[in-house]
């Protein structure tokens, strides 16, 4: 029989009108739900005990559903039970939750001042441990030493501090150079070190090609690889001075034999020429210096100890000064240097001024572009402190000068 009316369809269908309300209350469920389950992680995490804590969660949860069925029951019954009988099985039942998270709520409520003593929950990342292989190389138990060495690599395989120290017991005690340098060279290879760990290891190989193996043309490629490996880096400016001091083979070989004393000159100084050329008059001493430093430079551009020599040479010895200058600009523009090198070559220039031209606004300037460039450096205190008594320099360095003018020659 066929339906005189049609059927509402709200008796069968939801509105539109009310699914907003539905989704934005599955949501705020389901995000206190993801809440609750983090902080349950993450009390499970940080607990010494997760068991422990694990029963305490279930024994709060049925001691809150067993609470909750009886004052649904209250509720139901109202009247006098409801009135006495409610607010004594909520005490009795804050007691005993009370009873089971007293210790947890007082740790809570302490930690921060004991973390103040013992660091607190936070997670300490594990290191290697070298202090019992330390003990047992200086006792001379170098076989123990390298197996407790080789047993923290096991854990750490990457950490270089452990293969050094295992090649330094190999090559430096045991006397097995060759053992020491393979373990250097196999972590050098297979690690992608920075600049600063890479330089380092090269470093110390060269020294061992040196003093073990007698080979100064190895010892070079071991510096000359650190400028190759890591240009453009204050690493490959010390490999490039040190390369240019590394030219007498005997020196390097013989100078830690003690059976051989080497007077080495490794590179050339003020005082080079005087060797065999002591009758000769000053001013010529003088060039055949100034000739031997140009030739080093030609070979070694970025000397910068000798650019400071051949500077003073020019300041005290020719007086040119422009010259002198000049040295201590190329030094100061050279790429990737240290700060302090940069501050003594600043003041060197200052020097230049005060003591050769009496110049104030020169040295002045000269101090002031130094705190421009540098002004967070530790060297910018003591050149503030110099720009302040820099006239008082300059007059006492004049005093000096006239003083020694009247001074009667002998």
């Amino acid at each position: 029989m066929p339906l005189l009316w049609p059927r509402s369809r709200s008796a069968n269908t939801c509105p539109v009108e009310n699914l907003l309300p539905i989704s934005i209350g599955l949501l705020l469920c389901c995000t206190a739900c993801w809440l609750v389950w983090r902080l349950f992680r993450r009390s499970l995490d940080r607990s010494d005990d997760p068991v422990k804590l694990m029963v305490k969660w279930v024994g709060t949860l049925a001691i809150l559903l067993t609470w909750a069925f009886i004052l649904k029951g209250l509720l139901k019954s109202g009247g006098y039970a409801l009135g006495f009988l409610g607010p004594l099985m909520t005490a009795a039942f804050s007691i005993i939750i009370g009873i089971i998270w007293a210790p947890s709520w007082g740790a809570m409520l302490a930690r921060p001042l004991s973390s103040l003593y013992d660091g607190g929950d936070e997670q300490i990342q594990p290191t290697p441990f070298y202090a019992i292989a330390m003990a047992r190389r200086k006792r001379g138990l170098y076989d123990l030493a390298m197996m407790e060495v080789r047993k923290q690599l096991e854990a750490f395989p990457h950490d270089m501090k452990g293969h050094v120290m295992l090649a330094e017991i190999l090559t430096e005690d045991l006397g097995n150079c060759e053992g020491g340098m393979t373990v250097l060279e196999e972590f050098l290879d297979r690690e992608n070190l920075e600049a600063t760990q890479g330089a380092f290891i090269m470093n110390r190989l060269a020294e061992w090609e040196l003093r073990y193996r007698k080979n100064p043309d190895q010892a070079r490629w071991w510096i000359s690889r650190i400028k190759e490996s890591y240009p453009d880096t204050e690493q490959a400016s010390h490999a490039i001075q040190r390369l240019a001091h590394m030219t007498d083979d005997a020196y390097l070989v013989h100078r830690r034999d003690p059976k051989q004393y080497l007077v080495h000159r490794p590179t050339p100084n003020l005082s080079a020429a005087d060797q065999g050329n002591e009758g000769l008059n000053p001013q010529v001493r003088a060039e055949l210096s100034c000739q031997e430093l140009l030739q080093h430079l030609e070979m070694h551009p970025d000397d910068t100890s000798v650019r400071e020599q051949l500077a003073w040479l020019y300041a005290e010895q020719f007086q040119r000064i422009d010259l002198a200058l000049d040295q201590l600009i190329r030094c100061t523009q050279m790429a990737h240097q240290p700060a302090a090198r940069l501050a003594r070559w600043y003041h060197q220039m200052a020097d230049l001024h005060c003591r050769f031209t009496g110049d104030e606004k020169a040295a002045r300037q000269v101090l002031e572009d130094f705190l421009e460039d540098h002004p967070d450096s530790v060297h910018a205190e003591t050149t503030k402190r110099r720009l302040k008594r820099l006239k008082l320099e300059i007059q006492v360095t004049r005093r000096k000068k006239e003083a020694e003018g009247s001074r009667p020659s002998a």
